[in-house]
């Protein structure tokens, strides 16, 4: 059956084709007036959507876990028809959702919710309405899309409009201090205790010298060597920095297509962060290596070393939006990083799984003069795969960040 509404042309005709065969000036007036209340109302809708614009500010889209964030749903009526209705129906991720009196309805897309709200709009005028969102994990949280409706001020026609665009916000994993997890206060990457070394910086040629026995042939200059007819080899400069090379294992199953533990992952995303920002503290130049990817990436991660203030927040939002996905093996990460590891870089493996290559791995590594650390997120030791390399249990590190919020 049509809508009723529909029908007002036919009825305003019938109205007034009665009126003059009845010769009734009162029909006929009715309607004329039917016909131009109407048609003036279903223009009054067409056009209550056009010139409308739907924006989400958001003053800050970036946050640790546990903080929340404010965001603005703003309404601009941009024409000089007011609108004395508008529903805005913006659909939000029902985590997030805190302190917000408004009924909200199920959407039927995973655990996203929708919030209605109604409000008016002058010509020229602008609504606004405040949101605020909790940030309860770590990760990519989307904000939208969102549905218009407006009509005529009797409410007798409408028009909708979908706004897909949407909005992000990226959460950071939450940190905890340390020594708080049993490291030890002043050395907890296992460094060794003689002060700070002074390297020589490869990525910084100071000049060339005679080839001594026993010099690395990565330090041979070649093109030198061959003018000069005589084997040349390479100066640096010298560099106080201290390197640390954050690796995560996020394979929580033997095999790793058995799927993942979500409660281990998160406990080394956890960790890693609380070292990341631990390590940028006392002036580490800190790296990341993750074998999983970012969403809708198809690498894994790879972070090099770097001192730059922008450096920490690079590493927090690559530990933030991690997926379970194992994309290939740690170890085959980190023998492709082996040549790329400046002397005196410190390893830190954060894991909750120690498959027998990655234990070869690392072995080698402290075999050629790096200090590795393994910080176990199951509790286990693996004291017969490691033997001399420092395994530190942070498998409490719940009960730590809960009682540091508490």
């Amino acid at each position: 059956m049509r809508d009723a509404r529909e029908l007002w042309p036919w009825f305003s005709l019938a109205l007034i084709i009665g009126g003059l065969a009845a010769r009734n000036a009162l029909v006929v007036m009715v309607g004329f007036g039917v016909l131009v209340a109407c048609g003036g109302a279903v223009l009054w809708a067409r056009w209550s959507l056009r010139r409308l614009t739907y924006e989400r500010v958001l003053p800050e889209d970036r946050a640790f876990a546990g903080e929340s964030v404010d965001l603005t749903l703003r309404i601009t009526n941009r024409k000089p028809l007011p609108l004395a209705w508008i529903e805005a129906e913006e659909q939000l991720p029902a985590a997030m959702i805190a302190g917000v009196d408004d009924p909200l309805h199920p959407t039927g897309h995973g655990d996203a919710v929708s919030l209605r709200w109604r409000t008016s709009a002058g010509a020229y005028d602008r609504a606004s309405r405040h949101v605020r969102l909790l940030c309860p994990a770590r990760g990519i949280w989307e904000i939208g899309p969102a549905r218009l409706r407006s009509g005529d001020p009797f409410g007798l026609f409408d028009d909708a409009r979908q706004e897909e665009g949407r909005a992000r916000v990226v959460v950071y994993p939450e940190t905890v201090m340390l020594r708080d997890l049993g490291l030890p206060a002043r050395r907890p990457y296992g460094e060794r205790p003689r002060g700070l070394p002074v390297f020589e910086d490869p990525s910084r040629v100071h000049g060339i010298r005679d080839y001594r026995p026993g010099d690395s042939m990565r330090r041979v200059d070649w093109n030198a060597t061959a003018r000069l007819g005589k084997m040349q080899s390479r100066v640096y400069e010298p560099s106080s920095s201290q390197y640390l090379l954050l690796c995560v294992n996020t394979q929580t199953m033997t095999p790793a297509w058995a799927g993942y533990i979500h409660e281990l992952l998160e406990r080394c995303i956890t960790v890693a962060a609380s070292v990341a920002r631990d390590a940028y503290d006392r002036r580490y130049s800190v790296g990341l290596l993750v074998n999983s990817s970012v969403p809708e990436a198809d690498r894994a991660i790879r972070i090099a070393p770097g001192r730059r203030p922008e450096q920490f927040i690079r590493v927090l939002e690559a530990l933030g939006v991690v997926t379970p996905f194992v994309l290939e093996a740690l170890a085959a990460m980190l023998d492709r990083e082996e040549h790329r590891l400046l002397v005196g870089t410190t390893v830190v493996v954060v894991t909750a799984t120690m498959p027998e290559a990655l234990a070869a791995t690392l072995l080698r590594l402290r075999g050629r003069g790096h200090e590795v650390a393994v910080l176990s997120a199951s509790g286990d030791a693996w004291s017969e795969e490691l033997g001399p390399i420092p395994v530190h249990d942070v498998s409490h590190v719940e009960a730590v960040w809960a009682e540091a919020r508490a």
